[in-house]
């Protein structure tokens, strides 16, 4: 018998419902609070990599623990991505693009502007600002760092800072105080200088240069240096790179000045036009007391503590530490430069409110302390600080107040590019050209890659 056809209408209704049903709910649906189909999912989307432990994964696991137990609503998904740090920003970046991006994603600071200009990454401004933690703790050079355009488009983890790391021991053969803080340039070079002519077999100093170490030679290397000027890489008032400057002109002579052949201060080419330079240093040079003085990151001493890559029970009394000047002890008197990671929300993803929350409950003080602890990263919140398992670090309460007047690299897309630019003109004044005609090189490059009408010089 044939069908009515209110009888096969209701029955399609009813097969429509019955095939949407888990569809909505593979969506997440409504929170439980608001009478839907279940909690929510937000996943996470981070780095690992290497053997364990694994830090980031042990953060997260105790974070969901806590975000599910108090927000019913919620269910939180980790999501290891399993890649070395070239190969994790590939696999996020196509995450990123694809329709099902994860909520939540770790991004290096340095990229943040690069992923937001791709649009990848939604804007936090409405969250953050009713956050009164984030706006009371977060350090404001670290709310700054992931600012781009003038919206925040993550929240740091943790963060790191360059200083000058210096071997007492050497400064006392050379006659050099062992509690040291050189207050220009000049001051470096004389120490650097008087190690030179009183302990043979000593390199004097490191300074990160050229292109095989890549982003350390621009990082820890020249821009610690342009940032002790009067002169910056970009220009944020008027939106455009500076490609030629007193300032830039006057860390290209202190990087020859470090590498002249005819008084070498530096490490020989075969070591410093290495790519594995860093290494060299921290595993090597300090720990056999072959150099003394390095410009180099707070990330050091974890080399040399028990569990580290070269263990060096004796680095806690032999290594002092000091602040990077600026160039003639002007104001601020002090420079140093800060990357990180932080945590971002996709911009595809559907649920950016549970999102924040999963964000703001991860990142309390006590979760956060005992990952910074635990990695020995430089805590973004000033509330960290008082936890005595941080405190108790080697030489983080020196790190720290370094995150005050901290600066950080322009997170814009060109900088990648401009940046093997900044090293391949501390390279060509390593093999003798002059720095004039290295910032001209420059320059040159910068407009090419930025394009001249978003280019200045500066006398």
């Amino acid at each position: 018998m044939k069908k009515s056809t209110r009888s096969v209408r209701l029955f399609s209704l009813v097969a429509l419902l019955f095939c949407l049903v888990p569809l909505l709910q593979a969506c997440g649906g409504a929170s439980s609070s608001s009478g839907g189909n279940g909690p929510v999912t937000i996943t996470v989307a981070y780095q690992q990599f290497g053997p364990p432990p694994y830090y980031e994964q042990q953060w997260w696991q105790s974070a969901k623990a806590k975000i599910e137990a108090a927000h019913p609503n919620i269910k939180v998904k980790l999501m290891p991505i399993i890649a070395d740090e070239g190969s994790y920003y590939t696999k996020l970046d196509l995450m990123l693009r694809s329709n099902n991006a994860p909520d939540i994603v770790r991004e290096d600071s340095f990229l943040v502007g690069s992923d937001v200009t791709a649009g990848y990454l939604s804007p936090l401004d409405s969250y953050l600002n009713k956050w009164p933690d984030y706006k009371a703790q977060w350090f404001p050079s670290m709310q700054k760092i992931t600012t781009f355009n003038g919206s925040n488009y993550g929240v740091m983890d943790g963060t790191d800072v360059r200083a000058i790391w210096y071997n007492k021991d050497i400064f006392k053969k050379a006659g050099l105080p062992t509690t040291w803080q050189p207050n220009s340039w000049a001051d470096i070079l004389a120490a650097a200088n008087a190690i030179k002519k009183k302990v043979p077999g000593v390199i004097p100093m490191n300074l990160y240069s050229g292109v095989p170490m890549d982003e350390a030679s621009t990082m820890q290397g020249f821009e610690m240096l342009l940032y002790g000027t009067k002169d910056t890489l970009y220009n944020y008032q008027t939106g455009k790179w500076v490609s030629s400057s007193t300032g830039f002109k006057d860390a290209l002579n202190f990087v020859k000045q470090v590498y002249d052949p005819s008084n070498l201060l530096g490490p020989t080419n075969d070591i410093t036009l290495s790519t594995t330079a860093g290494n060299t240093v921290s595993q090597q040079l300090i720990p056999q007391g072959k150099l003394a003085i390095d410009i180099d990151g707070s990330w050091l001493g974890g080399t040399w503590e028990t569990g580290g890559a070269t263990p060096w029970p004796q680095w806690k009394d032999t290594m002092g530490l000091a602040k990077m000047p600026t160039e003639y002890g002007q104001d601020p008197k002090y420079v140093t430069l800060s990357g990180g990671w932080a945590y971002s929300i996709a911009s595809r993803s559907a649920h950016k409110d549970q999102a924040f929350t999963v964000i703001q409950e991860a990142f309390a003080k006590d979760l956060l302390g005992k990952y910074d602890v635990q990695t020995n990263g430089i805590a973004p919140r000033k509330d960290i600080v008082s936890l005595s398992d941080y405190s108790a670090l080697p030489n983080f309460p020196f790190f720290t107040q370094l995150v005050d007047f901290t600066q950080f690299r322009p997170g814009f897309p060109a900088y990648p590019k401009i940046s093997v630019q900044i090293d391949s003109a501390m390279q060509q004044v390593m093999n003798g050209k002059s720095a004039d005609d290295a910032m001209s090189a420059f320059s040159q490059s910068v407009d090419t890659i930025a394009g001249s009408d978003k280019t200045e010089k500066h006398p």
